[in-house]
């Protein structure tokens, strides 16, 4: 076979991926805890692009601040959004969580 011979392989042809709106991404948590590691791995779900609505009701101020806190730093180094959904409920998301529109849609709708 010489250097500019035909192959026989197959090229990978990209397969067409299926975009799935913001909205459906979102990672509802009602906190019971302020384990490090629980919070940690919500932070990671973040960083994936999937918008966080968190519920802080449950913790005590101690552990709801704590949990804000680092929510909230976590949030600031990406240069996302934070919103108040409700009372003791906030959004934390990427800059790019109202790039296509159904979150905004989506909060318009719970919030009223």
């Amino acid at each position: 076979m010489g250097l500019f011979a035909k192959s026989n392989k197959k090229k990978n042809i990209p397969k067409e991926e299926k975009v799935v709106p913001k909205a459906e991404q979102i990672v509802f948590e009602k906190l019971e805890s302020d384990d490090d590691q629980f919070l940690t791995g919500l932070a990671d779900q973040m960083l994936l692009g999937k918008p966080l609505i968190l519920n802080f009701e449950p913790l005590d101020i101690d552990q709801a601040n704590k949990a804000i806190a680092f929510f909230s730093g976590v949030t600031y180094a990406v240069e996302g959004e934070i919103v108040n959904v409700q009372e003791k409920i906030f959004m934390f998301a990427t800059k790019d969580v109202y790039d296509d529109g159904t979150v905004e849609d989506f909060l318009k709708e719970i919030v009223g």
